[in-house]
């Protein structure tokens, strides 16, 4: 099973960076994953950014699958999120994760997505966003794995 992230832009903490890199080292043992960013909008305009980045969201990805991580999506427990995951390595299926752009995406990335998911109800920034995605990905490789995870 192959495990891919698109996002627009770039990460910018560094310590979300090195916190993001620690975790994508460790899921390579478990899956193969590879992260993809394309170009953020540089416009203030809000409305305008996020139809371009939502477009390029879009043609990107084609006609595959994705889930959309988004705040308004369902929210699954790490034991839920494990069996999601286990689901598709059973079935080899790939999955592709999207996570937005700084002001959301448009309602046609929305209705498109296979599955909108929550990490919180809380929002994020993009950069803590994936960090905390690649950490329940790692939590979840190890639960299935029959491996203790370390707290």
């Amino acid at each position: 099973m192959k495990i891919e992230v698109v996002y627009p832009g770039r990460i910018k903490n560094s310590f979300a960076k090195e916190g993001f890199e620690e975790y994508l080292k460790r899921l390579n043992r478990f899956f193969k994953l590879s992260i993809v960013s394309i170009p953020s909008c540089r416009s203030s305009d809000r409305k305008r950014c996020v139809e371009e980045e939502s477009k390029k969201l879009l043609k990107y990805i084609g006609s595959r699958e994705f889930i959309l991580l988004d705040v308004e999506g369902k929210e699954l427990n790490t034991s839920e999120f494990s069996q999601f995951i286990g689901k598709h390595l059973d079935s080899a299926r790939d999955l592709t994760f999207v996570v937005g752009g700084v002001y959301g995406v448009s309602a046609e990335v929305k209705k498109r997505s296979d599955l909108s998911l929550s990490l919180s109800r809380m929002t994020f920034t993009h950069s803590i966003t994936l960090m905390i995605l690649a950490e329940q990905l790692y939590r979840a490789a190890k639960i299935l794995s029959g491996q203790p995870y370390d707290h």
